[in-house]
């Protein structure tokens, strides 16, 4: 497995403009589990003098001696601290002497009866009335904002800034893999998601086929039960949260199909619904002109939950009989069509990356998906102020002139019923496209595969 470290200068900028300003820092870092908050601190602490905290899940005994070993070697073999007090009152010595502390999933000190709110009081009373630089790091999301995001949490309105780290996109991908083409990243973006750790797993020497049967389908494999136990790790009983989370990712997004697919009512939907929302796994997603619009679909964030969900959860006694191979032959066609959804949120991410280096004939503040009665636009990009849109077509297909043609025909017609709008372009994104400077010369936008790899390489400085 080789490790990798990708697309993660934003937020190590972050941190080295804050502690060049030799001021008190309490910084929040956060992010699901296992999307590199770890790795980025160690990067971050590479050349400087710092410490490296990390709270088990376990007792208070088992959490002091963890922090006691990490600086065993500065004291006498055995030594340990007798409490959290004592703990603290070296961690603020340490931050006094200029020393960068990091405290990874610090959330589980919540569980610790007085630990956040002595960190609290230490922090108060001491830390911040020096130049200390302190990272809390958190993983379990909802634990997180209770004990700083919320209003009501002992550290709201102390955090000096919040680092939320995201999984990787898409067009982080070709400077991960070097071997597999672009329509291949597309099927390992689709099947494995943005998270780092998900993509450790995948052996470039097998095919992507190869790695979704060994790395996620077979039973031993490290993925197989990885979104079963990210929710048991947020939520005590996850079996009402993981039948709505199957039921977004077979298609049924509105609160309706959901509740008919579980059999909870609208009320109780809703509430389950608030909750994943708050983990961050899923979204409610309304028509991009219309944001503020009553009713609105779900959809599930990660694409390899989405995977899980739709082709894992259902197939479980398949699984454990370990047919995965003979499963897979059933759901090929089921998952090119699952492709050609995934493919969607690609293009969504390469015109917002295309928006940021100003390639697009307009400058959109909004870029989302569009939907009004039977018409539904794949992206469509909006500058508000102007009242100029961009539409696009997704295709996970290769595609003549003709059908090009045919289907930029159709879409002129559905961007015909967005209201308000004074200038339209059209465009299509598929797997490949011929023919297309021809169709450019007419006024069409048209990219593939080999554009987005363009993209992607200029991007990273490939």
């Amino acid at each position: 497995m080789i490790v990798h470290f990708v697309d993660r200068e934003h937020e190590l900028a972050t941190l080295s403009t804050l502690l060049s300003r030799r001021k008190p820092a309490l910084i929040l870092l956060y992010g699901r589990r296992r999307v590199g908050k770890t790795r980025l601190i160690q990067e971050f602490l590479k050349d400087k003098k710092g410490l490296y905290f990390y709270v088990p899940n376990a007792d208070a005994k088992a959490i002091l001696d963890e922090f006691s070993r990490t600086v065993e070697s500065e004291f006498f073999k055995g030594f340990r601290f007798a409490d959290y007090d004592s703990f603290l009152d070296y961690v603020a010595k340490k931050a006094e002497q200029n020393v960068i502390i990091a405290i990874d999933e610090f959330q589980r000190l919540a569980n610790r009866n007085g630990a956040i709110s002595l960190l609290q009081k230490y922090w108060d009373q001491r830390m911040s009335k020096t130049k200390s630089f302190i990272i809390l790091s958190g993983s379990a999301v909802g634990a997180v904002r209770k004990v700083a995001l919320a209003g009501d949490a002992p550290l709201y309105g102390r955090r000096t800034a919040t680092l939320k780290v995201e999984p990787l996109k898409f067009l982080d991908l070709p400077k991960w893999f070097r071997k597999y083409d672009l329509a291949d990243l597309v099927k390992v973006y689709a099947s494995f998601g943005g998270t780092p750790a998900y993509l450790e797993q995948v052996d470039e020497k097998d095919s992507v086929e190869e790695n979704i049967f060994a790395r996620i389908l077979n039973k031993h494999s490290p993925l197989y039960g990885e979104p079963e136990m990210l929710l048991l790790e947020e939520i005590r009983m996850p079996h009402r949260y993981m039948d709505i989370l199957g039921a977004i990712a077979q298609g049924r997004n509105k609160i309706s199909e959901i509740s008919d697919a579980t059999g909870l009512t609208r009320e109780n939907s809703t509430t389950y619904l608030k909750t994943l929302e708050t983990l961050d796994l899923i979204e409610r997603v309304t028509p991009v002109t219309e944001p503020q619009a009553k009713k609105g679909i779900y959809q599930i964030r990660d694409p390899f939950f989405t995977f899980w969900f739709r082709f894992v959860k259902p197939n479980r006694r398949q699984l454990e009989l370990e047919l995965e191979h003979n499963l897979w032959s059933n759901i090929q066609e089921e998952f090119n069509t699952y492709l050609g959804q995934a493919f969607e949120d690609v293009c969504l991410q390469v015109l917002a990356q295309m928006a940021k280096r100003k390639l697009l004939p307009i400058q959109p503040d909004r870029i989302g998906k569009w939907w009004w009665m039977d018409a539904e636009i794949d992206v469509l990009a909006v500058e508000t102020k102007q009242r100029r849109i961009l539409a696009f077509e997704a295709k996970w297909a290769e595609l003549n002139y003709g059908e090009t043609k045919s289907l930029l025909g159709e879409l002129n017609t559905k961007t015909a019923q967005i209201p308000n709008t004074k200038e339209t372009h059209v465009g299509l994104i598929a797997k490949k496209i011929a023919s297309k400077e021809r169709l450019r010369s007419q006024g069409f936008i048209v990219l593939d595969l080999e554009d987005i790899e363009n993209l992607a390489r200029t991007q990273t400085g490939m």
